[in-house]
């Protein structure tokens, strides 16, 4: 997709810091001054090595972390700092979160019809239990599941299917930006193909933007257009993605 960096970016995050006071005399600054911003339907890579900060950024823009310091701007809404409800409603609705771990994002005791559903319940999306259910059967459909997956738990998917059940969660409530944050790395070779070629599939289908947050440059190079490099909390590099990972400076 052709990006237009002339429209109003859809995220915008203006000198983000995120420090963990771990304690009283030692605090662990684990993301340091990044900027950075994502258009409308761009998919954006944002890579670095284990310990980078790439993770915490992504929990910190959709607000696992409060900020301690910097602007996040998502859709014209200022979301870095205290947020009132109706604000809070709208990033949960429009952002959502592709976790790394399929298992430990997904509750064991909950049906996967619960699991991908509790976005449309929590948010009043559905007028009765047949029209939430149609939607769940679609999004099932749309991952690559079977409708009869609705009524199994967790535990009795493999890992690429436990995925997928987390990228349809994310999915459900069709929004306009997906925070990736490494979602092939617990899947093996041929599954994370399969991930892979479904997340560009969404991405052609419903023109949402994507930070997809790696420390495989493969994954990028074959995902997203912009990227930024992180080390030790800070960028180090940034620009179209062919480019910095053919000729990095």
């Amino acid at each position: 997709m052709k990006i237009d960096e002339n429209t109003t970016p859809l995220l915008t995050v203006d000198h983000l810091k995120q420090y963990f006071k771990v304690s009283g005399s030692f605090t662990v600054k684990a993301v340091e001054d990044v900027s950075f911003k994502i258009y409308p339907g761009e998919t954006y890579g944002l890579v670095g090595e284990s310990g980078s900060g790439k993770s915490t950024i992504g929990r910190s823009i959709i607000r696992l972390y409060d900020p301690t310091a910097g602007e996040i701007r998502f859709n014209g809404l200022d979301i870095s700092g205290k947020m009132s409800k109706a604000d809070s409603q709208t990033l949960r609705i429009q952002m959502q979160m592709i976790f790394q771990d399929p298992m430990a994002s997904l509750n064991p005791r909950k049906k996967v019809e619960d699991i991908i559903g509790e976005g449309l319940d929590i948010h009043h999306k559905c007028k009765n239990k047949e029209e939430r259910d149609e939607m769940v059967k679609a999004i099932l459909a749309k991952v690559g599941l079977a409708p009869e997956h609705a009524t199994r738990y967790p535990h009795q998917f493999s890992g690429g299917q436990r995925q997928r059940i987390g990228i349809a969660r994310a999915l459900i409530m069709n929004p306009k930006l997906i925070i990736a944050d490494e979602p092939t790395t617990a899947l093996d070779v041929t599954v994370q193909a399969q991930i892979l070629n479904l997340l560009k599939k969404i991405h052609r289908d419903m023109g949402s933007s994507i930070l997809f947050i790696s420390h495989d440059l493969n994954v990028i190079k074959e995902v997203c257009q912009k990227v930024v490099v992180m080390y030790k909390g800070v960028i180090v590099e940034r620009g179209d993605a062919k480019e910095v990972l053919k000729h990095p400076k």
